[in-house]
């Protein structure tokens, strides 16, 4: 029993040291790039970092963190913003629309803005499965975006699970403030990576570092 407290202890430890080191990362990285052409390549080296990670059987004996993410950012400058901004453009349209419809009161504006709620829910739910799902397929970056959206549609309940375990960290964030500077967005990527990882959904590829570059059917279990 002491043994197995002992065991656990340490590895949340590790983990805990990780996340923490993963932050930092992320926030020099993204000031780096000046902050609106850093903060997505960071967001996608977090990703995949976290990716590999666990993909290892022991993740204190991978080494050469600071090496590993600094070329996933360099990787990720161009791709990570293409995305990256794809989704802000997409959330301000609905933000936009949103407004435009908040001063309205007719039946018709009520029903677009039910319209526009599932569609801010369908996109957050989106959102949550692009990081890892672009960490783990080698393709296009708005390729990326389609296939969260076939995940959603195909496996709302993996995509909502998936979802959820961000939103328990962010909820956590919420009720101790405390938790941000020390665990930022690593910890809800740690967790979304972790639930989609955990699915079955995803190919393994070739190699530990690899990303898979053929096509898979969402809609179809995989060997993990």
């Amino acid at each position: 029993m002491i043994d197995r407290l002992v065991t656990l202890h340490t590895h949340v430890g590790t983990w805990g040291w990780r996340l923490l080191t993963l932050h930092l990362l992320w926030l020099l990285h993204t000031v780096r790039g000046g902050v609106v052409l850093g903060v997505f390549p960071a967001t996608a080296a977090v990703h995949e970092v976290l990716r590999h990670d666990l993909m290892s059987d022991d993740i204190a004996e991978r080494q050469g963190l600071l090496a590993e993410f600094d070329a996933a950012w360099r990787a990720n400058l161009r791709g990570a913003n293409v995305l990256g901004y794809a989704l802000t453009l997409l959330w301000a349209v609905l933000l936009v629309e949103r407004q435009l419809l908040a001063g309205v009161g007719s039946g018709l504006a009520g029903a677009a803005g039910s319209l526009l709620w599932f569609a801010a829910a369908f996109l957050a739910v989106a959102t949550a499965q692009v990081w890892p799902l672009a960490a783990h397929y080698d393709e296009a970056p708005l390729r990326h975006l389609r296939r969260a959206a076939t995940l959603v549609l195909a496996r709302p309940v993996t995509a909502l699970g998936t979802a959820s375990a961000g939103g328990v960290i962010l909820a956590a964030y919420y009720l101790v403030p405390g938790l941000v500077p020390v665990l930022g967005v690593a910890a809800p990527a740690l967790a979304t990576t972790f639930c989609l990882r955990r699915s079955g959904i995803l190919p393994t590829p070739a190699t530990p570092h690899g990303r898979t570059a053929a096509p898979h059917d969402l809609t179809k279990e995989s060997t993990v």
